[in-house]
C-alpha cells in the first residue's frame, strides 16, 4: 500500500503547484527551488512564479489596505507646476490646446506613478475651454472609497482660457 506523501516533502508542494497551473492558460517553465523562505512569503522569501509568456505572475497577499496610502500635497504641488508651465501664458486653439492637455495629462501621470503608491491606479482628466466671461460647472461621479481613495482637482485660468484637471487615486484591493 502506498503512504500518502506529506505536504512538507521537498518538492511536493512544486508538484501540487505545477499540478494545478497545467490547465491555466501560462506554462510554468520554471519554479525557483524550495527553500524553506520560498515557501513561506510572509517570512520575507519569494513566492514569485515564471510562466513562459515572460510577465511575472506573483502569488496574492490578500491584503485589504494600502501599505502606504495616497498623498495628495506632493502630487499637487507637481500638478500646479507642470499645470501652470503649460497653459500659464497659452492661447485657446482648440487643436493646440486638445494636445497641449494630453500631454499635460501624460506627465501628470507618470508622476503620480513615480511616487510609489503601491496598488493604486490613476485617472487623470483635464478640461480646458475657451474663456468668454461664462460661467462653468465641472462635476463627476464614481463609486468611491472614502478609506482608501483620494483626489486632487486644480484650476488654471489666464486671459483666454481656463483648464480644470483632476487626478482620482483608486485603490485596487
Amino acid at each position: 500500500r502506498d503512504r500518502r506523501r506529506s505536504m512538507f516533502e521537498k518538492g511536493f508542494i512544486q508538484e501540487i503547484l505545477q499540478d494545478r497551473l497545467k490547465d491555466a492558460n501560462l506554462e510554468v517553465t520554471h519554479v525557483d527551488e524550495a527553500e524553506e523562505d520560498d515557501l513561506f512569503p510572509e517570512k520575507g522569501g519569494s513566492a514569485v512564479w515564471k510562466p513562459g509568456l515572460g510577465k511575472a505572475k506573483l502569488a496574492n497577499t490578500y491584503r485589504m489596505e494600502p501599505a502606504r496610502k495616497f498623498q495628495t500635497r506632493p502630487v499637487q504641488q507637481r500638478c500646479e507646476e507642470i499645470m501652470g508651465e503649460a497653459f500659464g501664458a497659452a492661447t485657446y486653439e482648440p487643436a493646440a490646446c486638445r494636445d497641449l492637455a494630453c500631454k499635460v495629462a501624460d506627465d501628470i501621470l507618470g508622476f503620480a506613478k513615480e511616487q510609489g503608491f503601491g496598488r493604486y491606479r490613476y485617472v487623470v482628466r483635464i478640461i480646458v475651454g475657451q474663456k468668454r466671461g461664462q460661467s462653468v460647472r465641472v462635476a463627476s461621479r464614481a463609486v468611491w472609497d472614502t478609506e482608501k481613495d483620494n483626489f486632487i482637482s486644480l484650476t488654471i485660468e489666464n486671459s483666454s482660457l481656463f483648464a480644470v484637471a483632476t487626478v482620482y487615486a483608486l485603490y485596487l484591493e
